[in-house]
C-alpha cells in the first residue's frame, strides 16, 4: 500500500514536468524569431537523425531481397549468353558450342578447409538437377554435382585434391588442367602449359570449354607467377576471382547435349 502511495506522486511529478517543459518551449518560440528558429532547427536535426537510423535499419533488412534480385538478374544474363551462342551457331555452321542452360541455387553448406571440400545446394531432382552437372558463378567454376535428392544436391568443390577443370590463357589460348594444391583456397595451379607460351602476371585465365561440364570462357582467375615444370612445360599459380569463403548464390549448369556428346565419346574405340 505504501509503495503505491509513493509511486503516484512520482508519476504526477514527471507528467507535470513534461507539461511545464512543453509550455516553456512554446512560450520561448512565441517570444522571438531567433528562439523559434533555433528550436525548430534542433527538432529538424533530431528528426533527420531518426530518419537516417530508420533508413539504415530498413536497408539492412532489405539486403537479402536485393541479393535475391541480383542473383535473378545474373541468371537471366547467363540464359541470354547461352541464347547468343546458339545464334552464333546459326550464323556460322562451322562454329561449335554446346547449348547450356542454368538453374539458380543457394548455398546452404560450404567447406574450404578440408582436403576434399563440398557444398550443399537447395536444388534437387525436382528442379532438373542431375549428377555430373557443373556449378559456376560469374567469377569461376565452383564444383560438380555428385549426388541428388528431390530438394537438394551435393557438390564436390573445385577446392578438392584430385578435382580439375580444363582452363586456358585468354591471350594465347594455351590450355591445361587446373587443380587445387590443397593449401590456399584463393589459389590453384594451371599445369601443362608449353614453356614457349608467354604468361605474364595479371593474365586472365578462362574455362576452355573442352568438356561437357563447364561452358567456355568463364573467368577463373589471373596469373600470379610461373615456373618450369618437368622441363617441357610450365606450371602457373592462379589467383582465383571467386571468393569461396563467401559463396551464397551459384548456378547449376545443364549441357543440353551432354548425353549425345558422351555417347559419341564412348563409341570411339
Amino acid at each position: 500500500m505504501n509503495n503505491r502511495s509513493g509511486l503516484l506522486p512520482a508519476l504526477t511529478a514527471i507528467i507535470l514536468f513534461i507539461v511545464l517543459e512543453s509550455l516553456s518551449i512554446v512560450l520561448v518560440m512565441e517570444s522571438g524569431v531567433v528562439q523559434r528558429f533555433r528550436i525548430m532547427g534542433a527538432l529538424r536535426n533530431t528528426q533527420a537523425w531518426v530518419w537516417t537510423r530508420t533508413s539504415n535499419i530498413s536497408h539492412f533488412f532489405q539486403y537479402r531481397t536485393e541479393n535475391e534480385r541480383l542473383a535473378a538478374e545474373n541468371l537471366m544474363l547467363q540464359q541470354q549468353l547461352a541464347e547468343a551462342r546458339i545464334a552464333l551457331q546459326s550464323v556460322d555452321s562451322c562454329f561449335s558450342d554446346a547449348d547450356f542452360s542454368y538453374i539458380g541455387a543457394h548455398v546452404i553448406k560450404n567447406t574450404v578447409n578440408q582436403q576434399r571440400n563440398q557444398l550443399i545446394l537447395d536444388r534437387g531432382s525436382r528442379d532438373g538437377v542431375e549428377p555430373g552437372m557443373g556449378v559456376v558463378t560469374p567469377c569461376g567454376a565452383v564444383g560438380i554435382v555428385s549426388a541428388v535428392s528431390p530438394r537438394y544436391c551435393y557438390v564436390i568443390s573445385m577446392l578438392g585434391t584430385g578435382q580439375t577443370v580444363s582452363a586456358k590463357l585468354a591471350g594465347s589460348g594455351a590450355f591445361g588442367p587446373m587443380s587445387w594444391p590443397g593449401t590456399d583456397p584463393d589459389q590453384m595451379l594451371l599445369q601443362e602449359i608449353p614453356v614457349h607460351i608467354q604468361a605474364a602476371p595479371g593474365d586472365t585465365v578462362l574455362t576452355s570449354g573442352f568438356s561437357t561440364i563447364f561452358p567456355p570462357d568463364i573467368p577463373l582467375g589471373s596469373v600470379v607467377e610461373s615456373k618450369v615444370s618437368k622441363g617441357s612445360s610450365q606450371e602457373l599459380t592462379i589467383r582465383l576471382f571467386e571468393e569461396f569463403r563467401a559463396l551464397h548464390y551459384v548456378y547449376i549448369v545443364k549441357n543440353n547435349h551432354r548425353q549425345e556428346l558422351e555417347s559419341l565419346y564412348e563409341s570411339v574405340p
